[in-house]
């Protein structure tokens, strides 16, 4: 948060105000970055994937499927107790373009026009959910809303901390046909950090309205040995 919208929310005596980034723009910034440390905020993507459902008295927002299955996500070991999906991700934005046009034939006698297309999936890649999600509450981040929420245009934030190395990408390619006439390169974009919070704001004037931080580790029991 900027210093001065802190300052600002303070004197008004107002819930402070969300100051995020996208995700796009602060994935190239890092990309430039040997090794930064920053905390960030960012804005979650709500227009793609799952949608945040809502009640006068809460906020969902559902994680489960949202696994990340990357070749730099695995686990360095395996065992077979190991869980192999240690990320899960969050949707920061969605952006593509078109490029040259060419003709092709990919049913013979029939020429067409086929197009060169990229996307670009952004996404923050996090591996302490287990302390934002409940065990019984089938992966998702539940929210206390408060009281007035109900006419409000909610959205959604993201803080973390980063962890080098900050940036990773995967690429897919699929090549243009003759039922689907593009080559599409698909570029899948994280940023890699710790999860601090989820904030929800209002979309309109920016106040956050209500937070989730992560629980507390909890105790691990100890079993009595039979030999004590």
């Amino acid at each position: 948060m900027k210093p001065a919208a802190a300052c600002l929310a303070l004197m008004l005596n107002c819930p402070l105000l969300a100051i995020a980034e996208a995700g796009p723009a602060l994935y190239r910034l890092f990309l430039e970055q040997a090794a930064p440390t920053d905390c960030i905020e960012v804005d979650i993507d709500l227009s793609h994937g799952e949608t945040a459902l809502t009640t006068p008295e809460v906020l969902r927002y559902p994680l489960r499927g949202k696994e990340i299955a990357e070749g730099w996500s695995w686990p360095d070991s395996t065992s077979r107790d190991l869980d192999y999906y240690r990320y899960k991700y969050l949707p920061l934005a969605s952006e593509s373009e078109d490029g040259q046009r060419y003709q092709a034939e990919d049913k013979i006698g029939e020429p067409q026009t086929m197009t060169e297309r990229w996307r670009y999936d952004y996404f923050l890649a996090f591996a302490n959910y287990a302390a934002f999600v409940a065990s019984d509450d089938d992966a998702a981040l539940v929210i206390p809303l408060p009281p007035g929420t109900e006419s409000v245009k909610l959205g959604l934030h993201a803080e973390a901390c980063l962890t080098p190395p900050v940036t990773r990408e995967s690429t897919t390619f699929w090549k243009a046909t003759h039922a689907a006439p593009v080559d599409l390169t698909l570029k899948k974009r994280y940023l890699v950090g710790e999860l601090t919070a989820i904030h929800v704001v209002d979309l309109d004037d920016g106040r956050r309205l209500a937070s989730l931080k992560p629980r507390p580790p909890q105790p691990i029991d100890k079993k009595e040995s039979k030999h004590d």
